[in-house]
């Protein structure tokens, strides 16, 4: 018997399979439904694309999401796109390992190169309130994408094209209606982009947003990209009440996509613990300044932590992997609320 799918265009029983002709993949009520599906009947999700296309942000983040995995089909072949290397099976894209093949071009990453992408602002927040019928979903994204040096979004919906005129009581009842767990929202507005999801825990809501602003060029210099993280994170700290955010900064394709061409690797920035993160963790806080660049925001009582990542001479991802490795990975997942234990 031939059975059609519904969304996928091919499937096994370990994977299914969307391919889109388009020159721009956008996240649209198709390919959404297709992620959800896959993520569903427990399949791995793989994206089929031509060697010129383009992913918007929204892909990019949906498919991080669902654990999804990239493809792209050129004249020399078909590739990942996410690591460049040539695949013969689809299979291969998490069975085989390795870096004896063909690549495309612009996969070898020199740091000294000339690059036509734009700098990017990514940042994850999560962030605590009281469950009243007074709280609205949306401040705290306008927060951190002005503070990162973007604007409010101008548009947001469920999936793309975004049609909606911003408006954050919309949104708030919208994912009102779908608790005590929402689906993702999108809005995009100027440089910015952003995904935003609520969940109830035991002692109120937790919101978390997600996305990034554009910096223009890619910076050559830290400290303008260290003080946007630290006045977007300064900011949430002083207006709401944050369990934990991370500002990061990584390469994009001019307006925010991503193509099969190799990008700079991600860096992190900054880290903001909340309150509670640091009450529960109970941190000795001048023993951690004498080791980092910390800065003591909020009330004296009930202090954040600002940690930047501010010495590139011993590596970025080196001074967060040795702070998380000082406060415990495992203890902090605990005490910010992060292991289902809330």
């Amino acid at each position: 018997m031939h059975v059609v799918h519904p969304v996928a265009d091919e499937w096994t029983e370990e994977y299914s399979l969307f391919s889109s002709n388009a020159r721009r993949v956008l996240l649209t009520t198709p390919f959404a439904t297709f992620l959800e599906a896959a993520v569903t009947d427990g399949l791995k999700p793989v994206l089929l694309t031509t060697g010129d296309a383009s992913l918007s942000p929204f892909v990019v983040a949906a498919m991080r999401r669902s654990g999804g995995y990239w493809l792209v089909r050129t004249d020399r072949g078909v590739f990942d796109g996410l690591s460049g290397y040539a695949v013969d099976a689809v299979e291969d894209l998490w069975r085989r390992s390795g870096t004896d093949r063909a690549r495309l071009p612009g996969y070898e990453w020199e740091p000294e190169r000339t690059s036509p992408r734009e700098g990017v602002l990514l940042f994850d927040v999560h962030a605590h309130t009281r469950a009243t019928a007074e709280v609205t979903v949306g401040p705290l994204a306008e927060t951190v994408l002005t503070g990162l040096g973007g604007v409010v979004p101008e548009r947001w919906g469920a999936a793309e094209p975004l049609l909606a005129p911003w408006d954050p009581q919309a949104v708030t009842d919208d994912l009102r209606r779908q608790m005590p767990v929402s689906a993702v929202v999108h809005s995009r507005g100027g440089d910015g982009f952003v995904d935003l999801d609520v969940a109830r825990t035991r002692s109120g809501l937790l919101h978390h947003v997600k996305g990034g602003v554009r910096t223009g060029s890619y910076p050559t210099r830290l400290e303008p990209v260290l003080t946007a993280a630290t006045t977007a994170l300064t900011a949430v700290a002083e207006q709401h009440q944050p369990t934990i955010a991370f500002v990061s900064l990584a390469e994009m394709e001019a307006g925010l996509d991503t193509r099969p061409n190799g990008a700079k690797p991600e860096v992190p920035l900054a880290v903001l613990i909340g309150p509670r993160g640091v009450h529960d963790l109970g941190l000795d806080l001048d023993a951690l300044r004498a080791q980092y660049d910390l800065t003591v925001l909020g009330r004296p009582r009930t202090p954040s932590v600002l940690v930047r990542f501010s010495r590139p001479d011993i590596g970025l991802w080196a001074q967060l992997l040795a702070f998380a490795h000082d406060i415990g990975p495992e203890r902090i997942a605990t005490a910010i609320g992060m292991d289902g234990a809330s």
